[in-house]
């Protein structure tokens, strides 16, 4: 037992040629990228090397260089429009997730510009451009996602 006001040793950093991590407890661990890396890419070697194959994603930063998506439901396909400005990560959520042995990141995201308006949505691709600062709270079972035909995305098999 640690004495009062005594925090534990923490556990080893483990590191990607994109990232590194550290587990902070229970189902938590904390995740950067490094900078001029992009965030998907880091994220999903993160969970691959980690064995990770359900769980959520949270974190804030800034990116110099951002796709986002925009789904239009009729057409059932995906808008894109890329941002090659710096901006703050305002927030960022999403999961983890299998779809057979693919490993998928699903995040959207609000980005705020220099001039203090914000843009948001599907996050395809970003640039980390300072720090990139993400935690991740595995699932304690896999999450795994089919194809919906109806709908054409891949959603979650409950």
């Amino acid at each position: 037992m640690q004495p009062t006001g005594q925090h534990p040793t923490p556990a080893p950093a483990v590191h990607g040629a994109t990232w590194s991590a550290r587990h902070i407890g229970g189902p938590n661990h904390v995740v950067s990228v490094k900078t001029g890396e992009e965030v998907i890419a880091a994220l999903t070697d993160f969970a691959v090397t980690q064995g990770i194959r359900g769980g959520a994603i949270r974190g804030i930063g800034a990116v110099g260089r951002a796709t986002l998506l925009f789904r239009d439901p009729d057409a059932l396909t995906y808008v894109d429009r890329e941002f090659d400005e710096q901006m703050e990560i305002a927030g960022l959520q999403g999961n983890i997730a299998v779809k057979g042995e693919t490993t998928l990141i699903h995040i959207h995201t609000t980005l705020g510009r220099q001039d203090y308006s914000a843009i948001a949505g599907h996050l395809k691709e970003a640039w980390v451009r300072g720090a990139g600062e993400f935690f991740v709270t595995v699932s304690e079972v896999p999450l795994e996602k089919e194809l919906d035909p109806e709908l054409g995305l891949n959603i979650f098999c409950l």
